[in-house]
């Protein structure tokens, strides 16, 4: 059935205005400095026991007497689970982006990039500059940077698709070469936030991408230090105060930059980005020094096993899941509040390899993008008594095989991205300006004069101008 949205723009005006949806939201909107430590803290411990189970069974597969052959099954594992907490950590990010990570904002930056962003080679600013684009200009094909990326890496289907054609796509990413590409774009995209088509570049243009390339040529040097210590026996103290002072060299650098050697954005970062830049390389510093002196004092081959356990994940499971879902969440949807995505009801190892942090709550997402991940399900279920809210929201169950017969079924991934659920008519775009409301933003004005078509239905109408705080810190 094709899908007619031409009573979209009703519902969600009536949703705006309906009291009980404000005071539920008031609720819903409450994040803490405490509650996502537990969440990470999870993820850390599943990437532990992953990766330390590996290292064990390799250490000591032949004095358990077991063949080489039963490494396969556990490096796929290790494949599997390690690539799904590296999009566990891109989730947390994905939540201090929106400010929902802690309360605190400095809390909410520091622990992101430290604990999640940092490890997964990217930085909390960088992707917001991306994220908040996609947010304020959903499924626009010339603002929304996810459209840019999807069809630079070769993974944008046309919509609607064909089963076959979702499904040879995702087959086609077991040659890997695909997966690289993606993964090479995405650190593009999310490296330098101001890429050719983002909304938020400064509008006299000046930008420049040195300290980045002094961070990739740290992060290079760091490498080849390590090869050329080991290779020449070098004392492991040796090599770690090498390290370091590669790294103080840098930092000073850094430090001592114009202004003009970094790239510059509309929105305003939380911390200058000298600091980021110093930041993220003295990560880089410690963790390769680290592994470095383990390695060369004991023997462990850390760097090795670091480099097979994380770094091939990063390259293969990891972009892989990204991909599962980045396709599929606006797939084949309209710009419609009530229709520009949906929710996903899949088993529980999708959840976290696929759906991190809530990503399966997508449409109570983008309705409020400052709802804490934890707060999407139960904020869904109090929508759900709405008939606006039911009426048009997509439920989908499963990526190919349905649950449950087809006449009492919510269709399946491959099902809702096919020609039976793309919409005939629309009279709603949504653009979300409010994404921008919890940031210092610079020629603001511009940004929002961007992407308004003849007609427009704006987050900031005066049906909306008595709802709560859009914010979590606001809430709390």
């Amino acid at each position: 059935m094709s899908l007619d949205h031409s009573h979209d723009h009703d519902a969600a005006a009536a949703l705006r205005r309906d009291p009980d949806v404000k005071r539920e939201l008031r609720q819903h909107l409450k994040t803490d400095n405490f509650t996502n430590f537990r969440h990470i803290g999870f993820a850390y411990f599943i990437a532990l026991l992953t990766t330390g189970g590996a290292i064990a069974f390799f250490e000591f597969r032949a004095d358990w007497g077991l063949s080489l052959w039963w490494g396969i099954p556990v490096f796929l594992i290790v494949l599997v689970l390690n690539g799904g907490t590296q999009h566990q950590f891109a989730g947390a990010g994905h939540e201090a982006v929106h400010h929902t990570l802690f309360k605190n904002r400095k809390l909410n930056e520091l622990a992101s990039d430290f604990l999640c962003m940092f490890p997964i080679m990217t930085s909390t600013y960088q992707f917001r500059l991306y994220h908040l684009a996609h947010h304020q200009f959903v499924n626009d094909p010339e603002r929304d940077p996810d459209f840019s990326l999807l069809s630079e890496s070769g993974h944008m289907l046309e919509f609607p698709t064909e089963k076959k054609n979702f499904i040879k796509m995702m087959l086609r990413q077991l040659l890997v070469a695909d997966l690289i590409r993606y993964l090479i774009t995405r650190i593009k995209f999310n490296t330098v936030g101001t890429h050719s088509q983002s909304p938020y570049k400064m509008s006299d243009g000046k930008s420049s991408a040195t300290a980045s390339r002094i961070g990739v040529a740290v992060f290079l040097f760091l490498i080849a230090s390590l090869i050329i210590c080991q290779k020449f026996a070098v004392p492991a103290l040796l090599m770690v105060g090498i390290n370091v002072a590669g790294w103080v060299i840098a930092a000073v650098v850094l430090a001592f930059l114009p202004e003009g050697c970094y790239e510059r954005a509309r929105i305003k970062p939380v911390f200058h980005p000298k600091f980021l830049f110093i930041a993220q390389t003295a990560f880089y510093t410690a963790l390769l020094s680290t592994l470095g002196y383990i390695q060369m004092t004991t023997s462990l081959m850390a760097l090795r096993y670091f480099s097979l356990f994380w770094y091939i994940p990063m390259a293969t499971t990891f972009p892989f899941f990204m991909i599962l879902r980045q396709v599929i969440q606006h797939g084949n949807a309209d710009r419609g509040w009530l229709t520009n995505t949906r929710v996903f009801r899949m088993d529980w190892l999708v959840r976290y390899t696929v759906f991190p942090f809530g990503m399966d709550y997508h449409l109570p997402h983008h309705m409020y993008a400052t709802i804490p991940h934890y707060r999407l399900k139960p904020f869904h279920e109090f929508l759900m008594t709405k008939p606006d809210y039911r009426e048009n929201c997509q439920i989908v169950d499963n990526y190919i095989v349905p649950d449950g017969v087809a006449a009492q079924r919510n269709p399946t991934v491959v099902e809702v991205l096919g020609p039976e659920y793309a919409s005939v008519e629309q009279k709603e775009i949504h653009i979300d300006d409010t994404v921008l409301d919890d940031w210092e933003v610079e020629e603001k004005d511009m940004i929002l004069k961007a992407g308004r078509p003849l007609r427009v239905e704006p987050s900031t109408s005066d049906e909306t101008a008595d709802e709560p705080p859009t914010s979590g810190s606001e809430a709390a």
